[in-house]
C-alpha cells in the first residue's frame, strides 16, 4: 500500500484525465473536435507529451507556474495537460482580458513560462525584456507585422519534439491549477486548486449528469474560466467523452453552426447566451438542439421565465447550476425528473451547504444567509492573498458570496449575490428577484436592476431594460406601469431606462457594477 503523502503518477490529475484512457483501451476514441480537426485520446496524449518535452527542455520543473493565454483549441488543452504532466501548475487565462490584467496575472503568479496566442501581441512585447520567464507564441512567424522579435512557436517545437513518456509523480495536496477570477471587484484573485480536487471532481457532477464516452460536450464558456474548464476538459475527459472546442466568440450564429456540424449531446451555456439564442429570428428553426440530451446553465442565475422559454422553444429542460471558481465547478443543481421545480436544486454528491450569518453561524430555517460550501473540489486559498484567504476559506469551507435560504420543506432557494443585495425601507431585496419580474414583460429581452442612493442617501431602484426586437417606443412607461401593479411598494423601481445593450464581464455575465457606475455618472 502506498504511504500517505507519497508521490505517485496516478495522483497526477494529468495522468488520470489522459494517460488512464490509453491504459484502459480508449486510445482511439474521439477526444477533441475543433473545426476540421478531430483528435483521438492517442493524438492528444502525443501532443501533450510533446509539449511537456518542450516545457522541460526550457528548464521548467515541478511547481513552476505556466500562464496560458490561449483561445480554446487543442493546443490549449494539450498545454494544460502538459503542465500537469511535468508537475507544473497550469494558469489558464483568457486572451480577451486587458493587457494590464494579463500582465498582472503573469507577475502575481510568479510565472516561469508563458504561452501567448499571438507573438506580436502587446503582452509578448512587455515580456520580451524579462529573463526570468520563457515565452512562446502559439505559432512561429506571426509577429512579422510588428517590430517585436518573433517568439518560438510552441506548435512547431512540439511537432518536432520527442514525446515525454513519464508522468511526474504528485501528491494529492500538490497544486495543479490556479484559476484567476474575472476581477470585477478589484484585482483578479488566483484560486488554488490541488490535484486531489481535480481527481475527486468527476465523482460528483460527472455522475449526476451521467457523462459517458458517447457524449460530445459543447461549452460556450471558455477553458480559462472555472465553468468552461470543467465543461471542456474535466467532465468529458473524465468519462472518455469528446469536447467540442471553438476559439471564437460564442455568438448565436456560431452556436447554430456548431449544433449542426458537431452534433453535441451535452450543451453548456450561461443565461445571457441562452437569452441571445432565444432572440434569434426563427430561433426554433435555426437552432437544432435535437441531438442534445442535456443542457446546463451556470455562471449566473437562470430565472424561471427564461427556463420556461427554453423549454417551450427548444424543448430543453435546462439544468440550472450554481457554482464558483473557488469550488471548481457546480455544487448545487436542478436535475431533470428529480429536482422540485420551485427550488434552486440539490447539492451535488459529496458537497455540504450551509446558510450562515455574518459571524459564520447557521441561520434559522428559511431565513436568508450567506452560502458556505464544503466539498471534495473546494479550494483552500487564494494565491498570495492571506487576508482574503482568511475571510473566504475556513476549515475546509468556502464562503461563496451568494445569499440563499434553506428549509427542510422549502429546499434550497438562491436569492442573489450578497454584494448586490439592496436595502430598501429596511427590507433586503434581491435584484435577481426583481429582474425575474421584469423579464415577465413580453417586450423585455434582458435587464439589470441596481440600487442607487438618492439625495437623501436612500436606495433608489433603477431598471435597465433591453427591448425585444421591434418593440415600439414607450417601453419605459409601459414597463414601469406593469411593475407598479405587480410589486409591493418597497420593491417598485423609481426609474426604467431602455438601452440597446448591457455591459458584461469577460465571462459574459451582466456587470451590475458597471450598470451602477453608469447610473451614478448620469445622475445629476
Amino acid at each position: 500500500m502506498t504511504a500517505v503523502g507519497t508521490p505517485v503518477p496516478e495522483q497526477n490529475a494529468g495522468w488520470w484525465y489522459l494517460d488512464r484512457h490509453l491504459a484502459e483501451g480508449r486510445a482511439e476514441l474521439t477526444c477533441l473536435l475543433s473545426g476540421d480537426d478531430t483528435l483521438s485520446y492517442r493524438d492528444l496524449h502525443q501532443l501533450a507529451a510533446q509539449v511537456a518535452r518542450v516545457f522541460t527542455e526550457a528548464g521548467l520543473v515541478p511547481g513552476d507556474r505556466i500562464v496560458l493565454v490561449l483561445h480554446d483549441h487543442p493546443l490549449a488543452v494539450a498545454a494544460i495537460l502538459a503542465a500537469l504532466r511535468i508537475g507544473a501548475v497550469a494558469v489558464p487565462i483568457n486572451p480577451v482580458l486587458s493587457i494590464d490584467e494579463q500582465d498582472y496575472v503573469v507577475t502575481d503568479s510568479g510565472a516561469r513560462g508563458v504561452v501567448v496566442e499571438t507573438s506580436g501581441g502587446e503582452l509578448a512585447g512587455r515580456l520580451a525584456s524579462r529573463d526570468d520567464v520563457t515565452v512562446w507564441g502559439k505559432a512561429a512567424g506571426d509577429a512579422a507585422a510588428t517590430n517585436l522579435p518573433d517568439l518560438p512557436g510552441l506548435t512547431e517545437l512540439a511537432t518536432a519534439a520527442r514525446p515525454l513518456p513519464e508522468v511526474t509523480a504528485r501528491r494529492p495536496e500538490d497544486i495543479a491549477v490556479i484559476q484567476y477570477t474575472s476581477g470585477t471587484t478589484g484585482k483578479p484573485k488566483g484560486v488554488v486548486h490541488r490535484h486531489r480536487g481535480l481527481l475527486r471532481f468527476p465523482d460528483g457532477l460527472g455522475r449526476a449528469l451521467e457523462m459517458a464516452a458517447e457524449d460530445r460536450c459543447l461549452s460556450t464558456a471558455k477553458l480559462s474560466f472555472g465553468y468552461g474548464f470543467g465543461n471542456s476538459l474535466l467532465l468529458p475527459l473524465s468519462a472518455g467523452a469528446a469536447a467540442v472546442l471553438y476559439p471564437g466568440r460564442p455568438e448565436p450564429h456560431a452556436i447554430a453552426g456548431l449544433l449542426r456540424t458537431a452534433r453535441p449531446t451535452v450543451f453548456f451555456g450561461v443565461p445571457t447566451l441562452y437569452a441571445a439564442l432565444l432572440a434569434m429570428p426563427r430561433a426554433a428553426e435555426r437552432l437544432d438542439f435535437s441531438g442534445v440530451r442535456l443542457a446546463v446553465s451556470a455562471g449566473e442565475h437562470l430565472g424561471a421565465t427564461l427556463r420556461r422559454k427554453l423549454f417551450d422553444t427548444f424543448g430543453l429542460d435546462v439544468v440550472n447550476g450554481l457554482g464558483s471558481t473557488e469550488c471548481l465547478h457546480i455544487f448545487l443543481a436542478t436535475l431533470p425528473g428529480t429536482t422540485r421545480r420551485d427550488t434552486s436544486g440539490e447539492p451535488v454528491a459529496g458537497f455540504e451547504l450551509e446558510a450562515r450569518d455574518e459571524a459564520g453561524n447557521p441561520v434559522p430555517s428559511d431565513e436568508p444567509g450567506q452560502l458556505w460550501v464544503h466539498g471534495p473540489s473546494v479550494a483552500d486559498q487564494y494565491w498570495n492573498r492571506p487576508e482574503e484567504t482568511a475571510a473566504t476559506f475556513r476549515d475546509g469551507w468556502v464562503r461563496t458570496g451568494d445569499t440563499v435560504r434553506y428549509g427542510p420543506d422549502s429546499g434550497w432557494i438562491y436569492i442573489g449575490r450578497s454584494d448586490d443585495m439592496l436595502n430598501v425601507a429596511g427590507f433586503k431585496i434581491s435584484p435577481t428577484e426583481l429582474e425575474e419580474q421584469v423579464l415577465k414583460h413580453p417586450e423585455v429581452g434582458s435587464c439589470a436592476v441596481v440600487g442607487i442612493p438618492d439625495e437623501d442617501e436612500l436606495t433608489r431602484i433603477v431598471v435597465y431594460a433591453v427591448p425585444e426586437p421591434g418593440v415600439p417606443e414607450g417601453l419605459d412607461t409601459r414597463l414601469l406601469s406593469a411593475l407598479r401593479k405587480a410589486l409591493p411598494s418597497h420593491k417598485r423601481p423609481k426609474v426604467v431606462r431602455v438601452v440597446a445593450e448591457l455591459p458584461r464581464t469577460s465571462t459574459g455575465k451582466i456587470a451590475r457594477f458597471a450598470v451602477r457606475r453608469q447610473e451614478l455618472e448620469s445622475t445629476p
